[in-house]
């Protein structure tokens, strides 16, 4: 009986897991355009169901916020923070990973990532 019922959860897990990898375009805000693959890639690690990013992750996030820091007068960082704050909790990311992703990806920022979950 325990074996079928660990079965089932990691079942869920996995589920879960392909669920966030595979976000459709209705499941992305608009915030977020341009942004799908950091989302797609990422999200494992942002709901805590894998410890570290993959390289997809890394390589998808540095692409995001590099051409998010080259759009004058800030708005692109204004963007892609938005598009943060509005997928982050309906896709249950965690605020301590998405805060540490571009340290733990090596992505240098020309701005604080707390910015993303609190705004101004």
């Amino acid at each position: 009986m325990g074996e079928k019922r660990g079965m089932a959860v990691v079942m869920f897990v996995m589920a879960y897991g392909l669920a966030v990898i595979t976000l459709t375009a209705s499941e992305i805000p608009a915030t977020c355009n341009g942004d799908e693959k950091m989302l797609s890639f990422c999200g494992v690690y942002l709901v805590n169901i894998k410890p570290s990013p993959s390289s997809d992750c890394c390589n998808a996030a540095s692409d995001a916020f590099k051409r998010a820091m080259a759009v004058a007068n800030g708005q692109g960082i204004r963007d892609i923070c938005n598009c943060l704050r509005v997928a982050g909790p309906g896709l249950n990311f965690q605020q301590d990973k998405l805060v540490s992703l571009p340290d733990t990806c090596g992505i240098k920022l020309s701005f604080n990532m707390h910015f993303c979950i609190f705004g101004d």
